[in-house]
């Protein structure tokens, strides 16, 4: 078992590791689903009926449980605040909301940490890109399935997609006459992304590889450091580049018992 306990010192070691104070970058990813009722929302517009009366009633449903669910996800986070300095995933607010019923329908939630993401917008900061971030980023995307070659390619046109220059780091041509997933050409916003789905824009991203990345990456405004009590293994390994892969695995199921 000596391959968690040097994880766990590197973890410690780590700058980019840090924990974070509070909960001040968990994003409150909440789904509320109405089984029955909503479809009639999608009424024709010929003329005032029932049924458009009905959609409407849905809507109003639909909007006021999804309020209630971000007030209670508010509720929780301020508790945590409070009474926390760490965060991790044995604390209430990372217990799953199961499906409730609910009239006509019912509601789940959650609160996910994304600060035990990698951060994207760690790639560049300012106008030079962070090579050890650059690195960790290939690393992840092997860790997705992803060969070392392509996923090189795609970490240096998001590095291009993001930098203040216009010149392509893999051609050395103009970065502008690429083209994305959809065939057409991409156009560089030469600044921070907004959210992690605007990767499908990025020549070298397609919308498969995106959904692989989704749950391991997110775009908070950088640069920011990464909470290992809330890390996914393929985070740590990415990281961390002395940290194999499986000893992260281990790294996280032991985590579960101490938390850093």
């Amino acid at each position: 078992m000596s391959a968690p306990s040097a994880a766990s010192s590197r973890c410690a070691e780590a700058a980019r590791c840090a924990p974070q104070r509070g909960a001040a970058v968990i994003t409150a990813l909440l789904t509320v689903a109405l089984v029955a009722g909503i479809a009639s929302a999608m009424v024709g517009s010929y003329g005032v009926s029932l049924e458009s009366l009905a959609g409407r009633h849905d809507q109003a449903q639909a909007r006021w449980l999804a309020r209630a669910a971000v007030d209670w996800g508010r509720n929780v986070l301020a508790d945590d605040f409070s009474s926390n300095t760490v965060d991790h995933l044995g604390e209430t607010w990372a217990v799953k909301v199961p499906p409730t019923p609910v009239e006509e329908g019912e509601v789940s939630g959650e609160l996910r940490d994304v600060s035990g993401r990698f951060n994207l917008n760690n790639l560049v900061v300012g106008e030079d890109a962070d090579e050890d971030a650059a690195a960790a980023f290939v690393r992840l995307l092997e860790s997705v399935g992803v060969s070392t070659s392509e996923a090189t390619a795609a970490t240096l046109n998001l590095l291009d997609w993001m930098d203040t220059d216009s010149v392509s780091r893999l051609t050395r041509g103009d970065e502008r006459s690429a083209t994305g997933a959809a065939g057409a050409r991409a156009i560089p916003p030469n600044g921070q992304l907004a959210h992690e789905d605007e990767l499908v824009q990025v020549p070298g991203f397609d919308a498969q590889l995106v959904a692989r990345l989704k749950p391991f990456v997110a775009a908070l405004p950088g640069p920011s450091k990464l909470n290992v009590n809330t890390a996914s293994a393929e985070v740590l390994h990415a990281m961390l580049p002395d940290l194999p892969l499986d000893a992260a695995r281990i790294l996280v199921a032991e985590r579960e018992r101490a938390w850093f």
